[in-house]
């Protein structure tokens, strides 16, 4: 699994710092945060963040394949990621990953 896990690192212009990586509670789902700052568009910054960082799915898709009736364990347990921008070429960036034992 593709992540950048307990540093700051810079790609294509895309700086990320990891603030979070694991669960927040006993049997909970992991997080993995990011701190991000660029100067690049949002949706390039959104890009980078999905296919170098922590390679996932947007949440929304995720969501709307796991209400599904029937959703497949593949598609429940498959990467999202929240991606908000915060103003002044910073951005939250958090894959959530279902708890699984």
């Amino acid at each position: 699994m593709l992540h950048i896990d307990r540093q700051t690192k810079t790609i294509d212009g895309v700086t990320f710092t990891n603030t979070h990586s694991g669960q927040k509670r006993a049997y909970g789902d992991s997080y993995y945060e990011y701190h991000v700052v660029s100067e690049r568009p949002s949706s390039d910054v959104e890009a980078v963040c999905s296919e170098h960082v922590y390679k996932a799915i947007p949440h929304a898709e995720w969501q709307a394949d796991y209400r599904q009736p029937g959703c497949s364990m593949e598609k429940a347990f498959r990467p999202h990621y929240e991606f908000r921008p915060l103003g002044d070429g910073k951005y939250r960036y958090v894959v959530t990953l279902l708890y699984a034992d």
